[in-house]
């Protein structure tokens, strides 16, 4: 009765006179006529065409290529990196340190956020335009060395003696110790952390051979003698050492033996700590 609209050959999208009229001819209402547009509006030839007699096919994942995945990085990398190029440099340094020939231009904000004693000298001056002097000569150079380093990379340099004639590399305790104490001094409680790490990695390899274990036992008494009781953090380090190797220590017997029983007899504080370190393991 009525003629068909010709369909135009786009897919799935209809005809722009069936737009108005359906296929019979029949006038449609606003409401089917905007819900067609929108509708055929995410079919149009920009986009995938379905034949109404191919099945749909889907893409599968082989087809794809594979992305390159980074391997993760520490998110602290990009922080140093940053702050280690205004260590190098002394732009926009608010205050030098001096310790002995060394000078220093580093960063007030940078220092008060790692140390408490750093953060209540600057408090006492005011911020203006120009910088601010800090004397650290009484302390030892390589230690101050240090400590700027970790406050800009979180780390320090492991700095060793040389060489031997064997070609070994020889380390030494005494810069550790020194790093810990100053770290106590000036309240930077990650750099005593990171030192007392670093004396025991080095420590437990200088522990074990023979030639070594005097600068050991060496390091040992400076401890004591320079830390306070209550500071225990190294001391425990080096009873726990100690008391690894105690098996050892006395069943080799002679020179090895002797310098346990010396240090016993030296230190009373570390007798005591030694044998309740060797007490708390026969539990």
């Amino acid at each position: 009765m009525f003629a068909t609209p010709a369909l135009v050959t786009r897919g799935n999208v209809l005809n722009s006179s069936e737009y108005r009229y359906g296929p019979h001819r029949f006038r449609l209402s606003k409401m089917d006529v905007l819900s067609r547009k929108s509708s055929d509006s995410f079919a149009d030839e920009s986009t995938v065409r379905i034949s109404p007699t191919t099945p749909p096919t889907s893409i599968g994942r082989s087809s794809k290529r594979t992305c390159y995945t980074a391997p993760p990085r520490d998110p602290t990398a990009y922080m140093t990196a940053g702050l280690k190029k205004h260590f190098d440099d002394a732009q926009f340094s608010d205050l030098i340190v001096r310790c002995r020939d060394d000078e220093y231009h580093v960063h007030r904000v940078i220092m008060c956020s790692h140390s408490q004693w750093f953060s209540k000298v600057c408090a006492k001056v005011p911020m203006d335009n120009t910088c601010q002097n800090i004397d650290l000569s009484a302390d030892d150079p390589d230690a101050v060395d240090a400590m700027l380093q970790y406050c800009y990379q979180l780390d320090y340099a492991d700095k060793f003696l040389g060489l031997s004639s064997a070609g070994y590399t020889i380390y030494t305790l005494g810069p550790h110790i020194d790093i810990y104490l100053l770290a106590e001094r000036y309240h930077i409680p990650g750099l005593k952390q990171l030192a007392m790490e670093k004396f025991e990695s080095r420590a437990s390899v200088l522990s074990r051979v023979e030639v070594n274990k005097d600068k050991f036992f060496q390091a040992i008494r400076i401890i004591y003698a320079s830390t306070r009781p209550d500071d225990d953090g190294l001391r425990k380090v080096a009873v726990k050492l100690c008391a690894d190797h105690a098996e050892q220590y006395i069943l080799q017997g002679g020179k090895t033996a002797a310098r346990v029983f010396k240090l016993m007899d030296e230190i009373s504080a570390f007798r005591m700590d030694f044998i309740k370190e060797l007490a708390s393991r026969l539990k």
